[in-house]
């Protein structure tokens, strides 16, 4: 593991969020290095959508018309209780170049960004972990280790990683795209806080014969929410919000109950189940998004609710910033506290999504939003500056929360 020189910006974790960090940083002619603990992306992922604000980013590295051509443009969100179609939201009327919700798989979109940094001379270091970080100095300094996976075990074969070298690198900067257990963000001892009680989804990806809506469907009942997001002919995927992680099956009894009782406008039956995970969704915020050398992104620094499907968009949108403000600062000398300006806007944003202290309902609005608007809000998947017209559309509005807490 020797180099030549060490990178500008050294990049840990090649999910979504990394990656499109890396492509940008590149692409700003900033010498980027990205690091990932495992041997591939990932199989099975519940992130399904890329929102209209994310794919207008996208657009300025050529990636957007490759991931509309392999995905499905969807333009309504209807909200349901039940039987009872409560509310329903378009994003054709949207003043956007992409007045739509985009359905991709996240695997379809860790493999385009990947294939974009290939092209430009790129590549991804998988197998390699990132085994400290000392972020006290001006520059970090991060010893990175190579991994290799070896059967051991007898008679019962099995494996286990071993290290077959590191090295210290030392970037100007460090940035920690490297997920729920961020071990960025571990060493760089920034804590994350509680922002509610988690959520366990029952997921299961399905074929089924009969009609499927061509939109995506929200159920809201009084306690438990669930999902139905349409994918290609033929197929779609369901979320259940469960009580308890004993209730999960993975059976077409279950689903069909589950289906019955949920959503029970739906007539098409199941004839085949792709696969099914339970997943444990938190509602959880870093204190800081990062200081001095240490940055950190997407799943690192904020978890959600999964419908609204707000952490890896807002990740990816955060990747663009933190490469555009440190291609600022490393090549046109701009001031660093554009970081920290960066980190102050990104984490009121945050706390204003998952307290949903900034969003109420205009006059006039149906009781049913009114009531259950907090939860709207998590389960719309849109960002940005296309939440205000959105939610509009159906009677409430959303303030920055620095506002929401001046006219308190």
């Amino acid at each position: 593991m020797f180099r030549h020189s060490d990178p500008e910006v050294l990049v840990v974790g090649a999910g979504p969020v990394g990656l499109v960090a890396a492509l940008f940083l590149q692409q700003h002619g900033v010498r980027v290095e990205v690091v990932d603990m495992h041997q591939r992306t990932t199989q099975h992922s519940y992130a399904l959508a890329i929102h209209p604000g994310t794919l207008r980013i996208l657009d300025e590295v050529g990636l957007s018309e490759g991931l509309i051509g392999a995905g499905r443009k969807l333009t309504k969100v209807a909200y349901y209780e039940g039987r009872e179609r409560r509310a329903e939201i378009d994003y054709a009327a949207l003043a956007s170049g992409h007045p739509y919700l985009l359905i991709l798989r996240q695997s379809l979109l860790e493999r385009a960004v990947e294939e974009a940094l290939r092209q430009r001379n790129l590549k991804v270091l998988w197998g390699h972990r990132l085994q400290s970080l000392d972020a006290d100095d001006d520059i970090p300094r991060a010893e990175v280790a190579k991994l290799d996976q070896v059967a051991t075990g007898y008679p019962v074969a099995r494996s286990e990683w071993v290290v077959l070298g590191s090295e210290t690198i030392r970037p100007a900067y460090v940035i920690g795209a490297d997920g729920y257990d961020s071990a960025v963000r571990r060493m760089a001892g920034i804590e994350m806080e509680e922002h509610g009680a988690g959520e366990i989804f029952s997921v299961y990806e399905i074929e089924a014969a009969g009609e499927l809506p061509a939109e995506v469907r929200v159920i809201l009942d009084p306690d438990l929410t669930s999902v139905y997001w349409p994918l290609e002919e033929g197929r779609c995927r369901w979320g259940f919000q469960i009580r308890d992680a004993k209730e999960h099956a993975t059976s077409f009894e279950r689903l069909e109950q589950l289906i019955a009782a949920r959503a029970p406008w739906c007539t098409a039956r199941p004839t085949q189940i792709y696969w099914s995970t339970l997943g444990l969704f938190e509602r959880r915020l870093t204190r800081s998004f990062g200081n001095g050398g240490v940055w950190l992104a997407g799943d690192a620094a904020h978890q959600a609710a999964p419908v609204g499907v707000h952490s890896m968009n807002s990740g990816l949108v955060e990747a663009h910033e933190l490469a555009e403000r440190i291609s600022w600062i490393h090549r046109a000398g701009a001031p660093p506290s554009l970081l920290q300006q960066f980190a102050t806007e990104t984490h009121e944003a945050w706390q204003g999504l998952l307290d949903a202290g900034g969003v109420r309902a205009l006059p006039g609005a149906d009781p049913w939003v009114s009531q259950t608007a907090a939860r709207i809000l998590a389960c719309l998947p849109a960002s940005g500056d296309d939440l205000e017209p959105l939610l509009k559309q159906i009677g409430l509005t959303i303030r920055l929360r620095a506002e929401a807490d001046a006219g308190a």
